[in-house]
């Protein structure tokens, strides 16, 4: 196993998502075991246990004027369990993988907190193995070598007076039954590495692009601002739905590598745009969940040539309330 793959193995044995909301901030620095008592031990807190099934895939897209290959990892379905309450959801999910496909191997981890009216938020993916797709011909072929990292970290002020409703939207456990709209404003830290044992493009489609896209590793890291809307909606009959929207633009330094050479993309602009939106049935004592998010990157690699990833992931959740768990304990 190489170092990174360990890396990735250590922090990611749990494929977890994390959401809090409504954290005091004093004068002074919030120190570890408040939060952990703030998320994990108050008697505030209700419980929920719930059965998780979901499809994610980190995929990505090299393309110009005329010709397109598309990179597709598989078995990109898994189902698990999890826990949950008011400031935190905790999901352990497994890879289901069929006998008669080759299979891509994967760790993946995101999450998000707030601390007052401020939104952190991290994705990490680690994908190995990618079937090659062409838009000329109607040819497939599955690399085990192309593997694709990255690390996506992402900040949002909220500017309104209505708080983001992290958990509402991500939980299903909403805590009104209000309509809301929540905007503000960040940044985001992009790293990213695709790497191969030899160009990225299939013999078959090597006619279709120039020396310049016979990529075999590029590693990019790029800053930015963004944007971000978020309304959460509540409808009858214990039903609500929410969506959240955040495009931005930044600047990403790129090294590529080819089988001609290497060389450094003149053209830095990196666009984004993230998306999610949600549909819950929530009842006093279950809810079911079903959620759709994807995030996109798209850049420059010059020669006419551009290079799209996009992380797609949806989930379905079905969840029973079991109250509260902890209580304070007596001194005497």
């Amino acid at each position: 196993m190489k170092r990174k793959h360990f890396i990735f193995a250590s922090i990611l044995f749990f494929v977890f998502t994390v959401q809090g909301s409504n954290l005091k901030v004093s004068d002074t620095l919030i120190t570890p075991s408040q939060i952990i008592d703030s998320l994990l031990l108050s008697e505030n807190l209700d419980w929920s246990v719930r059965l998780v099934s979901n499809f994610k895939q980190q995929q990505f897209r090299l393309s110009n004027e005329d010709s397109r290959l598309l990179y597709l990892p598989n078995n990109p379905y898994g189902v698990g369990f999890g826990i949950a309450n008011q400031k935190m959801v905790i999901d352990v999910v497994f890879n289901l993988k069929t006998e008669d496909e080759d299979h891509t191997t994967k760790f993946a981890a995101e999450g998000a907190i707030i601390l007052a009216k401020n939104l952190f938020g991290f994705a990490i993916e680690n994908v190995n193995g990618y079937s090659v797709s062409s838009k000329q011909n109607e040819e497939e072929e599955f690399r085990r070598d192309i593997s694709m990292s990255s690390i996506g970290l992402e900040y949002i002020r909220v500017l309104g007076k209505n708080d983001i409703t992290v958990r509402g939207m991500k939980a299903g456990l909403p805590d009104t039954h209000k309509t809301l709209v929540s905007y503000g404003l960040g940044g985001f830290l992009l790293w990213r590495d695709l790497a191969a044992d030899a160009s990225i493009i299939p013999e078959a489609d090597q006619q279709y692009f120039n020396e310049q896209a016979e990529i075999y590793d590029i590693s990019g890291f790029g800053v930015g601002i963004l944007g971000g809307v978020s309304a959460y909606f509540s409808l009858p009959a214990h039903f609500f739905a929410t969506a959240y929207v955040a495009p931005g633009i930044g600047m990403e330094y790129k090294y590529v590598k080819t089988e001609s050479g290497n060389y450094i993309p003149s053209n830095p602009l990196l666009f984004k745009t993230d998306f999610f939106a949600s549909l819950g049935y929530n009842r006093e004592k279950f809810y079911i969940h079903f959620t759709f998010g994807t995030d996109w990157y798209l850049s420059s690699l010059d020669f006419d040539n551009d290079i799209f990833l996009s992380v797609t992931k949806s989930k379905f959740v079905v969840g029973y309330n079991i109250g509260k768990v902890f209580k304070k304990k007596k001194a005497f």
